[in-house]
């Protein structure tokens, strides 16, 4: 007795789909993920300007982890509107953002690009099933992309500096750095550094500043002593008083 085979929901098939599009490492992978998922006559529509199929998948491909390092994919929000026929058929919206992580290293981390996506589709059985032995009975799901709606963003991440990145950034001494000739030895032997002082002669009329100061004596100045008006140098001297002067008699 053999059980029916239960196929993901609309909205697992998309993110699912979604995600292992853009973390595929190698162009064989995204290709087999791709032809999977849309639909050969699928009508796709980017940021309001339509695109081939082949168009949107080289675009995709540009956005995935191929000949990258990795990438990671965050789904924060969906919504499915099924149709009739349940799983089969219906639509499905979800929001996302994905984070690839290129080659080139910076201060040891690596760069990053974001993408942030709104992504509906339209999802319908439009895939034969293939031809296949009698009374075998394999997984198969005819579901396809056949409508893309699709506005994102793609920039890249500013980068930071960490404890990381700096300790794997760190710089090692350059080896056989030559700086120049060294500094000057000069010989200790037979140095002339110049005459030396000079030697002012004697002068004729004293020692090598001049003679001196003269000295005139007072009989050529005619500097004498000035005599103020009184009795005295300084006026006539204190009042005496008769009887204020003498011994104390008691």
């Amino acid at each position: 007795m053999s059980a029916n085979i239960v196929l993901p929901t609309l909205t697992a098939l998309t993110q699912s789909r979604v995600t292992s599009l853009l973390t595929s490492t190698t162009a064989s992978e995204f290709g087999d993920v791709f032809d999977s998922f849309f639909d050969r006559e699928v009508n796709i529509t980017v940021n309001g300007k339509h695109l081939s199929r082949q168009q949107y998948k080289e675009q995709l491909l540009s956005q995935s982890a191929v000949n990258k390092r990795s990438a990671t994919v965050n789904v924060s929000g969906e919504l499915e509107v099924k149709d009739t026929d349940g799983e089969l058929s219906g639509l499905v919206g979800i929001f996302y953002t994905a984070i690839v992580n290129l080659e080139p290293l910076v201060g040891g981390a690596p760069a990053q690009t974001k993408l942030t996506s709104s992504l509906n589709v339209i999802i319908k059985p439009t895939a034969p099933r293939p031809p296949q032995p009698p009374h075998v009975r394999g997984y198969f799901d005819p579901r396809r992309v056949v409508t893309l709606n699709q506005v994102y963003t793609d920039q890249p991440v500013p980068f930071h500096l960490g404890p990381t990145a700096l300790s794997a950034a760190s710089v090692k001494p350059a080896e056989n750095v030559e700086f120049g000739p060294g500094p000057v030895k000069l010989p200790t032997e037979n140095i002339a550094l110049g005459p030396g002082p000079v030697k002012i002669p004697h002068s004729p009329f004293g020692p090598p500043f001049g003679p001196g100061p003269v000295r005139l004596p007072p009989s050529e100045t005619g500097a004498t002593p000035e005599q103020l008006p009184g009795d005295g140098e300084f006026g006539p001297g204190p009042v005496i008083l008769p009887g204020s002067v003498g011994e104390e008699k008691n």
